[in-house]
């Protein structure tokens, strides 16, 4: 199994501190292309919003949005931007966007990245996802949005789970609770200023497609660790997906899912040196997300090895 003195020991001191330079540059890119693509969705929304059509853009305007997990997922990292002040902006922004509350997220996500595919103590595994009749719940975004609105609804009140108490301390819990609460004022007064102008653009542009985007979401999400072994081994309980530049792009190059595991501190932008080192190294490295797809299929229908260790192209 790789440890991260081992791993270190692929990626040398010198090469890990070139390549977790932070930089504005490549994240400021990066947004005001996914900006751009949400704007040109919006448009095309509202022009075809009395078309028959009118579910098509909306189902692409929600893929974009459920990407901004992209964004958050890097500020949470206080990766993305080299300003710490445009870091934390980016991360409320995208939070409030997706309804997630960055502090939940942030110190859950931590436990995620320590405890990768340990039953029981990793909080983001998706262990339902083992069989075909979970994966398909998994994929239409039911469990997901569950779990979603009961952490917002729980939060504001001072409910946290046994779970959340084990990686959020009191102080912790303060601060998640303080979120909470200001995005559901954000999300009044956005509320309060539809009623009060007699709009649906903020049903039309983001709630449904937000929802018709979401499994989508759900199904890269099962790419990443769905199918991996449940071994503390970064390099082997994690799987990279070789995929199509724009969508690369879109995911702000968290295809490179297995390299990021590795060397958390990384960068997003840099992410395609780190898989040049690592990639000889790496259990499971797939060609594109719909073959991944027809895998887990195939693994959930007990028509794939389950010991896997597929070897990198």
């Amino acid at each position: 199994m790789a440890s991260q003195h081992e791993i270190r020991s692929l990626v040398g001191r010198a090469q890990v501190r070139a390549l977790s330079a932070r930089r504005d540059g490549p994240g400021l890119v990066f947004l005001a292309a996914h900006a751009g693509l949400l704007v040109l969705g919006a448009a095309w929304i509202l022009a075809w919003r009395d078309s028959a059509w009118a579910l098509l853009p909306m189902f692409l305007q929600g893929v974009v949005i459920v990407h901004l997990f992209a964004p958050f997922h890097e500020t949470s990292h206080g990766s993305a931007f080299a300003t710490r002040w445009v870091n934390g902006a980016v991360e409320w922004a995208c939070g409030l966007a997706l309804g997630l509350p960055p502090t939940h997220f942030r110190l859950e996500h931590a436990e995620h990245h320590a405890h990768t595919q340990q039953p029981g103590r990793d909080p983001e595994m998706i262990a339902t996802a083992e069989t075909i009749g979970g994966y398909l719940l998994y994929a239409s975004a039911w469990p997901y949005f569950r779990s979603l609105f009961s952490v917002l609804l729980r939060l504001p009140f001072g409910r946290f789970n046994a779970e959340e108490r084990g990686f959020l301390s009191p102080e912790r819990q303060a601060d998640a609770m303080r979120e909470t609460r200001l995005m559901w004022v954000a999300y009044g007064l956005i509320a309060a200023l539809s009623v009060a102008t007699g709009s649906l653009a903020a049903i039309e542009i983001w709630l449904l497609p937000r929802i018709l985007g979401e499994p989508v979401m759900r199904l890269i999400r099962m790419s990443e660790h769905v199918g991996r072994p449940q071994v503390a081994d970064w390099l082997a309980n994690t799987r990279t997906v070789l995929t199509w530049t724009p969508l690369r792009w879109l995911a702000w190059n968290m295809a490179f899912h297995a390299e990021h595991h590795a060397v958390p501190s990384v960068p997003f932008h840099a992410l395609p040196r780190l898989h040049a080192i690592l990639a000889p190294h790496l259990a499971d490295v797939r060609r594109g997300y719909l073959a991944t797809q027809l895998h887990l299929i195939a693994r959930g229908l007990g028509r794939a090895p389950r010991p896997e260790t597929s070897p990198a192209p």
